[in-house]
């Protein structure tokens, strides 16, 4: 016996099935709380529309632009992983950054001048 299992994305303000390629996963955050709102295409074009009025007039404070994700999509760009640098190179230019005087931490992002530098200097 076999088991299909289908999963639909519904328009959150309606409640009806978007179609495939039909509507997107829009995330957005008001004081501080992050939102996820699955549209369709003539939901989610008014969402916009009404947002960018406030957008116009807003002072924009931080974050990535972002191309809107196709309903369904959403979960997969969450999951890609981002390219990340070998430990051994992390260790390499923190060692290198205090022996050269710079002041790093030992944990954490490291700084974008000091890898600059390091580039430079190898």
């Amino acid at each position: 016996m076999a088991t299909q299992i289908i999963t639909s994305l519904i328009d959150d303000l309606d409640g009806t099935a978007i179609e495939n390629g039909s509507g997107e996963s829009i995330e957005f955050a008001v004081n501080g709380v992050e939102y996820v709102i699955d549209l369709k295409s003539k939901n989610a074009t008014e969402f916009h529309r009404k947002l960018d009025y406030y957008i116009e007039h807003a002072t924009r404070v931080g974050g990535r632009r972002r191309k809107p994700s196709a309903a369904g999509t959403a979960l997969a760009a969450k999951t890609a992983s981002s390219t990340k640098r070998d430990p051994a190179q992390t260790r390499a230019i923190r060692q290198w950054a205090s022996d050269e005087g710079y002041e790093i931490s030992e944990r954490g992002r490291i700084p974008a001048d000091i890898e600059e530098a390091y580039n430079a200097a190898h």
